[in-house]
């Protein structure tokens, strides 16, 4: 058995230093030029010397049955990579576990209904929680929620990927960890904001109280457990990515708070930051009748970075509940 890691990212290579060392690792990345890349982070990445991590380019050794496959790739491209899976595998498929956070902008699918549209024989597993890739990549230990419907699954993924610094929250539920985790990433984008305008740590505790409500408030409308929403995969994530100056959320509502375009500011972040295409995806939940003030005001500012925006996004903190 191997576990195969598709996506070299900051979190695709921490997570190579962080499951299990017993295990037999590859790690595939987008191509033959980024090969020298990616086995430079990896020697920078805690953990990976203890173990053999094998650096390849995508699809370029067979996958079985028997492997596990973590897809450790932005939301955005999700749909691309299931599709080129899809074509080079037939069943019975390997276990598919998402590490993604987002969902399809398209059609409100999260990562895991992504993969079943084109594999439906697939069995996948969702991997969520506060895990800040440059913490872990330094040797910080880790902890997420594990989430499938087949408990086999989860007790084979468990021994798998569990490490001594890598620990496990199980649970059978999985759109709901998927939808605590997208979602937590839009009021990141509003933390980077508050501490570059320095509103303080009073302006944070309102935005996590009041962007919980909303999270809350999507969940009732949703179904999803509040076991979740007030566990690792909603609150511990949000409480993480709003105090991490490392997520690239937070970077991204800086930078915008800077006075950066979405363009220039994604540009500076150098990685997909998932709660810029959220906070538009949850704005259209409005038609809803879902009261969704804060939701609204960020997605305003990503889509027109306004002096004005900014101002009505402090406003609504302060007035909150907005009438």
């Amino acid at each position: 058995m191997n576990i195969v890691i598709i996506g070299a990212g900051s979190w695709g290579t921490a997570l190579a230093g962080l499951v299990n060392s017993d295990q037999s690792i590859r790690l595939w990345c987008r191509s033959e030029s980024s090969l020298s890349e990616v086995r430079g982070k990896l020697e920078r990445t805690a953990g990976v010397a203890q173990r053999n991590v094998v650096v390849e380019p995508l699809f370029s050794s067979p996958l079985s049955a028997d492997d596990i496959v973590i897809l450790a790739v932005p939301s955005a491209q999700m749909t691309t990579i299931v599709q080129q899976l899809s074509q080079q595998l037939t069943p019975p498929y390997p276990l598919i576990v998402s590490a993604a956070k987002g969902q399809q902008r398209s059609t409100f699918r999260t990562m895991s209904q992504v993969v079943n549209e084109y594999m439906p024989e697939a069995m996948v597993a969702v991997l969520s929680g506060p895990n800040i890739a440059k913490e872990i990549a330094a040797g910080q230990p880790a902890k997420a929620v594990l989430g499938c419907t087949d408990v086999k699954s989860l007790v084979r993924l468990a021994g798998a990927v569990a490490s001594d610094r890598f620990y496990l929250e199980m649970t059978r539920d999985v759109i709901d960890v998927e939808l605590c985790a997208a979602m937590k990433g839009v009021f990141a984008i509003g933390a980077g904001i508050i501490v570059q305008r320095d509103w303080g740590t009073n302006f944070m505790g309102l935005l996590i109280a009041y962007g919980l409500q909303e999270i809350s408030r999507v969940a009732g409308f949703l179904g999803i457990s509040t076991n979740h929403v007030y566990g690792v995969a909603g609150v511990g994530d949000l409480v993480a990515t709003c105090f991490s100056r490392d997520s690239r959320n937070f970077r991204l509502g800086y930078r915008l708070s800077e006075g950066e375009t979405l363009e220039q500011a994604l540009a500076d972040v150098k990685m997909v930051a998932e709660g810029a295409m959220e906070a538009e995806l949850i704005t259209e939940m409005m038609s809803l009748r879902i009261k969704l003030p804060l939701f609204e005001a960020l997605a305003r500012i990503v889509q027109n970075p306004t002096q004005e925006s900014f101002h009505n996004f402090k406003r609504i903190l302060l007035e909150y509940p907005a009438s």
